[in-house]
């Protein structure tokens, strides 16, 4: 394929709630069948098993909703990105929307080195926290290392998370006998050194606590000009 006549094209869309169960890799098959659905000239790799040009900034957890998530795609011939976000669209059922589709250089770098931090909105069922849960979070905060332990192919693998929770803020704003505590929660995103909100409330002590987490943006992803 002529290297003129490939485009890359970024995507921003929406995981809503509906599909917040669908894991990273339903996640991809979703896409790969919609765009084949789409009529959308995706180019493919090269070798035994060839395999959609699709790429995403960073994978989002199983049970976690996703207001702007990235990925990019490759094409030939080009495409018009309203028309691709239009066709798109007409594939996905409730849960899955696609907001923004601009070209991006072909050079650029790969999407997922290029996020540093991500930004989740955390909702917790008030009922179930500590009447202790503002001491708590302050105890973490003040903690210099907070180590936890997850599983790797090797096995289980012991990490710091500490330094990979970057701010915890409590919204403002809210009744203090609502039903919801809302946190908003800065994470480190890079490729071994990532934070999770999950992993926050585990080490809380918090894992029975009913939750609702939207990452709301990832930092680091250029945007359209």
């Amino acid at each position: 394929m002529n290297k003129e006549q490939t485009q890359r094209l970024r995507i921003q869309f929406e995981k809503g709630w509906p599909v917040r169960w669908l894991g990273h890799l339903d996640v991809a098959r979703f896409w790969e069948r919609a765009l084949r659905r789409a009529r959308i000239p995706i180019l493919y790799s090269h070798g035994y098993n060839p395999q959609p040009r699709i790429q995403f900034a960073s994978a989002l957890p199983v049970g976690f909703t996703g207001r702007r998530e990235f990925m990019d795609i490759w094409v030939a011939p080009p495409q018009d990105p309203a028309q691709v976000q239009e066709a798109l669209n007409a594939q996905c059922p409730p849960g899955f929307r696609v907001h923004r589709v601009w070209e991006v250089d072909l050079k650029e770098p790969a999407l997922q080195a290029q996020v540093r931090e991500a930004l989740y909105r955390v909702q917790l069922e008030r009922a179930f926290l500590p009447e202790t849960w503002r001491e708590d979070l302050r105890r973490f905060v003040e903690a210099e290392e907070v180590w936890r332990e997850k599983r790797r192919k090797k096995g289980w693998v012991r990490y710091n998370l500490r330094p990979l929770i970057l701010d915890i803020q409590e919204e403002e704003g809210e009744e203090e006998d609502g039903e919801w505590v809302t946190l908003r929660v800065r994470v480190k995103s890079e490729p071994g050194a990532t934070g999770r909100p999950d992993e926050l409330l585990a080490a809380l002590g918090w894992e029975d606590v009913p939750w609702r987490i939207e990452r709301e943006d990832v930092v680091g992803v250029p945007r359209e000009a």
